[in-house]
């Protein structure tokens, strides 16, 4: 960074603070944030059985599944002159909006309706915020350390969320709970907005048919890019392990018979686990490995941590391996969404780089269904089988790295492609 302009180095200043309060606004406002546990012990309180939940709540993925299409939209039509600003204050505001509707109703139909605004919002803004830190990262070489500042923050709402939606739940009401935690939630999005007005310098840009083309011809070269394929398919297999997320949940319960209240510390102690490594990967490594190097790391650091639930005997060993893990996954969890951004192509960062996480996360949906199969019919509901496949699975993963194209650098002064995506360079 000490190579860079002054004026440059400025903008990365602004920008590491504008990508943090961004991913701290969304650990905060997601489905999955402060308002889970209010919203889940509402809805029980309301007699709606576990399965009646999970339908009820399945609508609210939709907004995450069709994530490539706020992309597309951004990239191709500008909004009052922006590609990313505009979008950004319309997407928050209607989260916004979303959370303080909800502070007002306690019909199970209306609760979702406003969740799935919220939803909507906060999906957009991710794949806004995210183009930008595309853009940006491959014009300055800052993708790495962008990556680390947003999880970084994302993990320190989680840790937060974990503490304060617990003590919602338990000293207020179901629905006090509830309606407090949506007022408290609209505050983050409503906060990305005045972020954005104040940190975000985009320059305008009108929609012409010269435009036009030029975006489209980088979408169509996008679908068509080996090197693009060629990551999706590496960031596939490498979530397509067996998860053992929800039965090792059913694991804590019926064998080691931990209460709800010392697993959700646990997802506390994992999370503050991640925070450091996110540091960890910021000051020690995105600036001083290449995206290959890492990327045999992670393998070896994802299978190591795997491998580690093997030793989960009692409550003690439950609380080193969740802070253990958390801190060794987010390096390749960056590594990965680091991969991701540098095969982006110019003018279609937002399409391409959700399209990848949509890959990313369906993958990993897919490895959690069967993992999950595995555990329950095959199995005999035995951990230690479950564990051993998915670190196999993990190390597999060692024999595609040499077919990853070679991504490091940023993006050429001239606004063409970032050093790697113009050919296919197989890493040597």
């Amino acid at each position: 960074m000490s190579s860079l302009s002054p004026p440059a180095q400025s903008e990365i200043r602004r920008l590491m603070v504008f990508f943090g309060l961004v991913y701290f606004a969304q650990g905060l406002g997601q489905a999955g944030g402060l308002i889970n546990q209010p919203l889940m012990n509402y809805l029980k309180a309301s007699g709606l059985t576990s399965d009646q939940v999970a339908q009820l709540l399945g609508v609210l993925t939709i907004p995450w599944i069709i994530k490539p299409l706020y992309g597309l939209i951004s990239d191709l039509v500008p909004l009052l002159g922006y590609r990313r600003k505009s979008y950004l204050f319309l997407m928050n505001g209607l989260a916004a909006a979303g959370f303080l509707w909800l502070t007002g109703l306690l019909t199970p139909e209306w609760i979702v309706a406003a969740m799935v605004l919220t939803a909507l919002g906060i999906a957009s803004s991710d794949v806004l915020v995210d183009a930008l830190m595309v853009e940006r990262g491959q014009q300055t070489g800052q993708i790495k350390r962008f990556q680390s500042q947003q999880w970084m923050w994302f993990n320190i709402a989680a840790i937060m969320t974990g503490i304060l939606g617990g003590w919602l739940s338990e000293t207020l009401t179901p629905a006090g709970a509830l309606h407090t935690a949506a007022l408290i939630t609209a505050c983050a999005p409503a906060a990305v907005v005045v972020a954005t007005a104040f940190l975000v310098r985009e320059e305008k840009t009108a929609i012409d048919l010269v435009q036009f083309k030029a975006s489209t011809g980088s979408l169509i070269s996008a679908l068509k890019s080996k090197t693009l394929w060629i990551v999706a398919g590496f960031l596939a297999f490498w979530n397509f392990s067996p998860s053992f997320g929800t039965p090792m949940y059913y694991h804590m319960v019926d064998n080691l018979k931990f209460d709800q209240y010392f697993i959700g510390q646990l997802g506390s102690v994992s999370s503050v686990g991640s925070v450091i490594g996110a540091f960890v990967f910021k000051r020690f490594l995105g600036g001083r490995f290449s995206t290959t190097a890492l990327v045999y790391q992670s393998i070896l650091l994802g299978a190591i941590s795997t491998v580690a639930y093997l030793f989960l005997m009692d409550r003690q060993s439950a609380v080193i391996l969740s802070f253990a893990t958390g801190l060794i996954g987010m390096v390749p969890f960056l590594t990965m969404l680091s991969l991701a951004a540098a095969a982006c192509p110019p003018h279609a960062e937002g399409f391409t780089f959700a399209g990848l996480m949509s890959i990313f996360n369906g993958a990993s949906q897919v490895s959690a269904i069967w993992g999950a199969h595995l555990y329950e019919h095959v199995l005999d509901k035995q951990m230690a089988p479950l564990i051993w496949i998915s670190t196999a699975f993990t190390l597999a993963a060692f024999f595609l790295v040499p077919f990853l194209p070679t991504q490091d650098g940023p993006a050429p002064a001239s606004g063409g492609e970032p050093d790697g995506m113009g050919e296919y360079h197989p890493n040597g």
